[in-house]
């Protein structure tokens, strides 16, 4: 028995050829636009603050927002006040929205420069405005009224001393969160 090698000159038919050709390139094409695609769909991006902190000798910490990359309303934002473990502090208002703003019927915010027209809204800014930190151991003042996070505006977190009543020690910092993204866009650490 002999073993022959034959060549043989038939090839994949031109047919064939131009269809696997046509289908690499639509997946090529779906992969590189799939790709591109990706780039185009960042999303929102989060604003980025800066704060300065000074503790009055009454016991109020008083974090004033020095600069914010992009102005947005207040209803975007959330705080955190955090003892040195980094636990949330749960009792008396520790966390929650920074607008005043009717939530399911109910009120919620600290901003205690309030002026809109809801008379629910209002009571809760005085109410805030007047406690010592025992109720409400963080306040903000939208120092510029202009309904948005921006710089000159200022958190007060209340600590212990002759005008405070609050929770808050060295050691403890305040988060600000931009509730869009859930980005944490600046912390405040109490000195």
């Amino acid at each position: 028995m002999e073993h022959r090698i034959e060549k043989n000159d038939d090839g994949v038919s031109p047919v064939i050829a131009v269809i696997l050709m046509v289908a690499i390139t639509v997946v090529l094409a779906a992969v590189l636009y799939v790709w591109a695609a990706s780039f185009l769909e960042q999303g929102e991006s989060a604003p980025i603050a800066t704060f300065f902190v000074e503790e009055s000798s009454s016991g109020v910490y008083h974090i004033d927002v020095i600069k914010v990359s992009k102005q947005e309303d207040l209803a975007g934002f959330s705080y955190f006040l955090k003892d040195d473990s980094g636990s949330t502090h749960v009792g008396g208002n520790g966390f929650g929205e920074v607008a005043m703003q009717m939530l399911s019927g109910e009120a919620h915010g600290i901003d205690t420069s309030y002026n809109g027209d809801n008379e629910t809204l209002k009571e809760r800014a005085e109410t805030v405005k007047a406690d010592d930190g025992s109720e409400y151991p963080v306040h903000f003042s939208d120092n510029d009224r202009d309904g948005k996070l921006s710089a000159g505006d200022q958190f007060m977190v209340y600590g212990t001393g002759n005008a405070a009543n609050g929770p808050a020690e060295d050691g403890w910092k305040l988060d600000v969160q931009y509730d869009l993204t859930g980005n944490i866009i600046g912390s405040a650490k109490l000195l």
